[in-house]
C-alpha cells in the first residue's frame, strides 16, 4: 500500500506545502495545504481524514477542499479524531464565522462532512486497517496513529515535542516498520522548539534512543529555511548514524503496508 506525500513542510513556501499524506488514494493523514495539489477527481475519491490535531497547518487544505467538492460528492468526508480535536473544529473552524459548517451542507440530511470520535489506545477498523491513536505532547491535544494491516504496521505522528507514551507503545507493539515524525528545528533553536511543543535535532535524537527495535524514521515538518541544515545535521549527528532516516518531500510515494 502506498503513501503519497502531498505536503511535509512545517510552513508554506513557494516549494513547500504543509502536512498532508494520502494513503491508498482515499485516506488523508492530516489535511494541510498539500491537499491543494490534488485534482478535483482525486479530492472526490477521499472519504476519510485521520486528523492528528486541529492546528491550521494540518487542516486548512481539507477545509478548503470541502468547498471545492461540495457539489461533486455523493458521500461525506469523515474526519476521525479524538474528542478534543473534533471539539476544536466544531467550535472554531466549521462554525459559520471562520468557515461554513459543512456538517449541515448542502443539507442536514446529506452533509458533505461527518465527524467520528475515536478514543486513544482503543483500536478501530477503517477500510480493512486497524488504527490506534496515541497521545503526544504538543501545545494542544495531538496524536499519533498506529496503522496496521495484518502483521505490518507504521506510525504517523502529529506535532510533538519530547513525549513518553509514543515510544512505550511502539515498543509494546513490536511490529512497527516505519515511523513518520516531525523534526522542526535545529539544535540551535531548542528554546523555541520547547516553547512551541516541537522536536529539535537533539531532543528527537534523545527520544529515538528509546526504540527497542530497528525501524525506518521518516522525518517531516521542517520549518521553512531549515530544511537543508537539518538534512545535513542528521547525516553527521552521531545518534542518527545507526538509524535508517528518510526526509519526506512532496511528490514522494512510499510503500508502507
Amino acid at each position: 500500500m502506498e503513501l503519497r506525500v502531498l505536503g511535509a513542510s512545517g510552513g508554506i513556501t513557494q516549494s513547500g506545502a504543509t502536512t498532508s499524506f494520502l494513503l491508498d488514494q482515499h485516506i488523508l493523514l492530516d489535511g494541510g495545504t498539500g491537499v491543494g495539489g490534488l485534482s478535483l477527481e482525486e479530492m472526490e475519491r477521499i472519504d476519510s481524514l485521520l486528523l492528528t490535531h486541529a492546528h491550521l497547518d494540518h487542516i486548512a487544505g481539507a477545509a478548503l477542499m470541502l468547498a471545492s467538492v461540495i457539489d461533486r460528492r455523493s458521500t461525506p468526508l469523515t474526519i476521525f479524531a479524538p474528542a478534543p480535536v473534533l471539539d476544536t473544529l466544531r467550535r472554531h473552524l466549521f462554525n459559520w464565522e471562520l468557515w461554513p459548517n459543512f456538517a449541515v451542507l448542502p443539507t442536514e440530511d446529506n452533509p458533505v462532512l461527518n465527524y467520528r470520535e475515536i478514543h486513544p489506545e482503543q483500536p478501530f477498523e477503517l477500510a480493512g486497517l486497524s488504527i490506534e491513536a496515541i497521545a503526544l505532547s504538543h501545545t494542544v491535544p495531538s496524536y499519533a496513529y498506529l496503522i496496521a494491516e495484518g502483521e505490518r504496521c507504521f506510525c504517523f505522528c502529529g506535532d510533538t515535542g519530547p513525549t513518553q507514551r509514543l515510544w512505550e507503545r511502539i515498543n509494546e507493539v513490536g511490529t512497527v516498520e516505519q515511523l513518520f515524525i516531525e523534526l522542526s528545528y535545529p539544535a540551535s533553536e531548542a528554546e523555541i522548539a520547547r516553547i512551541s511543543g516541537h522536536y529539535d535535532l537533539a531532543s528527537l535524537a534523545n527520544d529515538l534512543q528509546r526504540l527497542k527495535q530497528p525501524l525506518q524514521v521518516n522525518l517531516m515538518h521542517a520549518k521553512p529555511g531549515y530544511e537543508d541544515d537539518l538534512s545535513l545535521a542528521v547525516t553527521t549527528h552521531a545518534q542518527y548514524q545507526p538509524l535508517r532516516v528518510h526526509h519526506c518531500r512532496a511528490g514522494q510515494y512510499l510503500s508502507v503496508l
